[in-house]
């Protein structure tokens, strides 16, 4: 039996509606999963941007005298964590945290570990020797950075870090030092660690606390496509 025309255009209108609320459905599905993936990762402390910000042109020192630029961050994913050597509590305790989750992830995955970038914000005291004595205290294989503080700053404010030498107001989710003395000074700086991809874009930023434990099943899910 043939169909009218009109019959025709009623079944192709029919077919090309039910294509649409099907291609509907999937992306209702795929929303539903990025938005329960993006609330997922901000409880276990972490936020993925949705498009990674460009690192632009900085140069620092790292602890064996040599420059280290935004073009050392290619090639590789790495955390990056801003603090002081002279810190009393958060900036040991996150560098142990770090420590721990690169040893243990690279026993564990077959995934490379991301590489541990510690810059100071504490340049008056940090000098390359105090940066590469503070790397050997947790793992020699991680990166430590310092440099002329106009040039930290510079770095810092890509990683959404600021920093203040004895200040009295603490900003909202910063961590201060309590100083005894002019020589044992504290420093009020963000203690967020910040993820880099390979193609040195700022990827995600990780709140305080840092803990291994989380590292380990949050990371994966961080650098998954």
């Amino acid at each position: 039996m043939q169909l009218s025309r009109n019959l025709k255009t009623a079944l192709i209108a029919f077919l090309l509606f039910d294509l649409l609320v099907a291609f509907w459905l999937v992306y209702l599905l795929a929303l539903r999963g990025e938005v329960d993936e993006i609330n997922e990762l901000r409880e276990m402390g972490a936020t993925r941007y949705p498009e990674p910000y460009e690192i632009t042109e900085f140069e620092l020192i790292d602890q064996r005298g040599n420059p280290f630029s935004e073009q050392d961050l290619l090639g590789h994913w790495t955390l990056v964590f801003f603090g002081f050597t002279s810190c009393p509590d958060i900036c040991p305790l996150t560098m142990t945290e770090l420590a721990q989750f690169s040893r243990r992830f690279a026993e564990q995955d077959a995934i490379e570990p991301p590489r541990v970038l510690f810059v100071s914000v504490d340049p008056e005291r940090d000098d390359v020797a105090a940066v590469a004595d503070y790397m050997s205290r947790f793992d020699e294989s991680f990166t430590g950075l310092t440099g002329e503080d106009a040039d930290i700053r510079e770095a810092a404010s890509q990683f959404f870090v600021t920093y203040s030498a004895d200040s009295e107001d603490a900003m909202h989710g910063s961590h201060q030092a309590n100083a005894s003395s002019p020589d044992d000074y504290g420093v009020s700086h963000n203690a967020h660690v910040s993820l880099v991809n390979p193609q040195g874009q700022l990827h995600s930023v990780i709140r305080p606390p840092v803990r291994s434990e989380v590292m380990l099943q949050l990371y994966p899910r961080l650098i998954a496509d």
